[in-house]
């Protein structure tokens, strides 16, 4: 059998093996059988699965992760980790659930933010809110599932580092209020009307720490009027308001 005749043997046999993989590839075998979700907490798993849009049988080659990640993210409480294949039939949704983290007095409402800096829900209103208000925030406009639109992002940067630190340590409930105008010198206020100078949003768990200790918490039960600097991370100087005022 001469070489031509070979390869044309060859290309044939090539080309017939290709189309039988293609049919087999359109079969029920890789037809999605099951979605598991996973990383959920509040929002159901029917939920996520409904958003997700992955009809039972559909051709799991012919699934869009792109597409099914954006359903999934206009739901503002979820963010999408993964979404991956396990062949032959299975869908694996891999979420993590946003969760509020403060608020931002904005035209009259309150928009209501992750850590991240996404929009969970915008409030004409606020009650009794157990998370730390947000002031200061140069915020040019908000959309709900959405990043903040900010003037400058290093503000959110900023809060983000020190809103982590806050949860991180459950101090979210004893925040009133956190300024950031100058994001290189952050200020809060606890609930007690204490004001803590943070300073740079730089060893921010150092920071915090000091707003768990009994010295800390004595002077701010009893509403003294100052402000705690822990701007230095490594000590913290309480200044009562009537020192700075003769200084």
């Amino acid at each position: 059998m001469g070489n031509g005749r070979k390869k044309g043997l060859f290309l044939l046999l090539f080309l017939l093996a290709t189309m039988v993989a293609m049919v087999y590839i359109g079969t029920e075998v890789f037809q999605v059988k099951k979605i598991t979700v996973m990383g959920n907490k509040d929002v159901k798993d029917e939920d996520i699965i409904r958003i997700a849009g992955i009809p039972i049988g559909e051709n799991i080659f012919k699934i869009d992760r792109k597409l099914v990640r954006e359903r999934l993210e206009s739901n503002p409480l979820l963010k999408v980790l993964s979404i991956d294949f396990n062949f032959p039939d299975e869908v694996i949704i891999n979420v993590a659930e946003r969760k509020p983290a403060a608020a931002i007095p904005y035209l009259g409402s309150y928009v209501i933010i992750d850590v991240e800096g996404y929009v969970i829900e915008i409030r004409d209103r606020l009650d009794d809110i157990p998370y730390p208000l947000v002031q200061g925030l140069g915020l040019m406009g908000c959309t709900v599932g959405k990043p903040l639109s900010l003037a400058d992002w290093y503000q959110m940067k900023a809060l983000s580092r020190l809103l982590e630190g806050i949860y991180k340590q459950q101090l979210q409930e004893d925040i009133s209020e956190i300024i950031v105008e100058d994001p290189n010198d952050i200020y809060m206020v606890s609930r007690n009307g204490t004001v803590v100078r943070v300073g740079q949003a730089i060893e921010v768990d150092k920071k915090l720490k000091w707003l768990k200790t009994p010295n800390f918490r004595e002077i701010d039960s009893t509403g003294a009027n100052g402000i705690l600097d822990v701007s230095a991370a490594n000590q913290a100087i309480f200044k009562p308001l009537e020192e700075e005022v003769t200084q």
